[in-house]
C-alpha cells in the first residue's frame, strides 16, 4: 500500500459496484458472477463479505437508505414547532422519494418483486419500515405532550406520509413529469400538513 493512502474499503467497493448492475439489470439478471467480473474479483471475493446475492442486495438497499435517507427523519426529541418539522420532514420525504436513484430501485422492485418476493420484503423493512418507525416515535412524543391526539402512531405516520406523496410521486414514477418543481413541493407539503393537522390535532 502505498504511503499515505488510505486501505480500501472491499465492503463498500463491492456494493459500488453491485448497485448500478441491480438497476441496470435487474436482480435476476445480476449474478454474483457479474458481480465479481465488474469488481475484477472472483466470487470467493464476494462471499467473503457477503453469504448470498440476497444478503448483498439487502446491504445495498441499507447502504442506500443510510445515504439517502440518514437525515430524512432525523427529527427533533421534542414537538416544539410541530408545523415547522412536520414542513421540513415533508421537504425532506419528497426530495427522497422524487430523487431519480430512488425511483429507479422503486422501478427495479416493482418489476421484480412479483417473481422474487424477499427483495420485495428486504426494501420494505430496511426503508419502509424504518423511516415510518422513527416518524412514528416523534408522533408519540407529540401525544405524550398533548400537541396531537394519535390513537395509533403507526398509522398517522403512514397517513402523514402518503399525503406528502399523494400528488407528486406517481407522474414522476410514471415518467409524465422528470421533476418536481420547489412551488409544487411546497405546495403538497402545505396541504399534506393541513389536513394530517386537521385529523389530529389535540
Amino acid at each position: 500500500m502505498a504511503l499515505g493512502r488510505p486501505p480500501r474499503d472491499r465492503r463498500a467497493e463491492i456494493l459500488e459496484i453491485a448497485g448500478p448492475l441491480f438497476l441496470e439489470h435487474g436482480y435476476q439478471g445480476t449474478s454474483m458472477s457479474r458481480i465479481a467480473s465488474a469488481l475484477g474479483g472472483s466470487k470467493g471475493t464476494l462471499y467473503a463479505y457477503f453469504d448470498s446475492k440476497e444478503a448483498l442486495f439487502e446491504a445495498y438497499m441499507e447502504d442506500r437508505v443510510r445515504v439517502r435517507g440518514a437525515t430524512v427523519f432525523d427529527l427533533p426529541p421534542h414537538a416544539d414547532d410541530l408545523h415547522e418539522v412536520l414542513r421540513l420532514l415533508g421537504k425532506r420525504y419528497l426530495n427522497l422519494i422524487t430523487d431519480k436513484d430512488p425511483q429507479a430501485v422503486m422501478r427495479l422492485l416493482y418489476h421484480e418483486s412479483p417473481r422474487f418476493p424477499e427483495i420485495g420484503r428486504i426494501f420494505y423493512e430496511t426503508c419502509i419500515l424504518r423511516g415510518r418507525r422513527l416518524l412514528a416515535e416523534y408522533l408519540t412524543r407529540a401525544d405524550e405532550l398533548g400537541v396531537l391526539r394519535i390513537p395509533d402512531a403507526d398509522v398517522a405516520a403512514e397517513h402523514f406520509l402518503a399525503l406528502c406523496q399523494s400528488t407528486v410521486e406517481m407522474p414522476v414514477m410514471l415518467c409524465v413529469k422528470t421533476e418536481v418543481s420547489e412551488e409544487e413541493a411546497r405546495n403538497a407539503v402545505e396541504a399534506a400538513v393541513s389536513v394530517f393537522l386537521a385529523a389530529y390535532a389535540a
